[in-house]
């Protein structure tokens, strides 16, 4: 999985000279998960993200004040955000981590949250990776392609859920939903170009959160 990851990212241009263009657009993308982080866990909260990558996420985190640090079981992966966080002079911090094994970070964050892997294991398997993660910090993020990823490449072995899918997941995992939430214009039919010109942009926020978006996202809380 990781040799994928790294091969992943080695296309998308992470570690191309020109990165910075691919983290704007990074950054840009995902304005709406970074702004619900920001309601629900403002800085300077201490955060996780597993499964880092090349670090966009937490480039962008720890340079408006919080206390970020990302964990990925690609040790290139986590070398080349290191770079990144100190070429920038941001405190970012990465580490090579199992997402199955979190005992280091327990109790040791105010959020935890994960964009775009948790899809690509079995719903029971996900579960379990919530579960773990919710060891971590009172409040867990998962954020997933919806299956309008279909419009822009080919599905591989995502597995693909609707807004309340996904909230039954983070609910069997034993937490609470306290929001979910769709984001990423949707303009790959006709159709979804004419409603994205006609819709008021409050309409087209209640449709993202409806489903009718590129990305999911479900914010779970523990009782503990």
């Amino acid at each position: 999985m990781s040799e994928r990851w790294k091969n992943y990212f080695d296309s998308h241009g992470a570690f191309d000279q020109n990165w910075l263009g691919t983290a704007v657009a990074h950054w840009g993308f995902h304005e709406t998960l970074y702004g619900m982080i920001a309601r629900h866990c403002p800085a300077p909260a201490r955060i996780l993200n597993v499964g880092s990558g090349p670090g966009w996420s937490e480039l962008y985190l720890s340079s408006i004040g919080y206390d970020v640090t990302g964990i990925d079981n690609e040790p290139s992966l986590v070398e080349l955000a290191r770079e990144r966080a100190a070429l920038i002079g941001v405190p970012a911090k990465f580490e090579v981590a199992d997402a199955f094994d979190l005992s280091d970070f327990e109790s040791k964050f105010d959020l935890v949250f994960s964009c775009g892997v948790l899809e690509h294991f079995d719903r029971d398997v996900t579960v379990k990776l919530l579960q773990e993660q919710a060891k971590c910090a009172p409040k867990v993020l998962i954020q997933i392609p919806a299956r309008y990823t279909a419009y822009t490449g080919e599905i591989t072995d995502e597995r693909i859920y609707s807004i309340n899918q996904l909230s039954k997941i983070v609910e069997d995992a034993g937490l609470r939903v306290i929001s979910k939430f769709g984001y990423g214009d949707l303009a790959f039919t006709p159709m979804q170009v004419f409603l994205r010109r006609v819709l008021p942009r409050v309409a087209w926020r209640v449709a993202q959160n409806k489903g009718f978006a590129y990305s999911l996202a479900v914010i779970g809380e523990s009782s503990r």
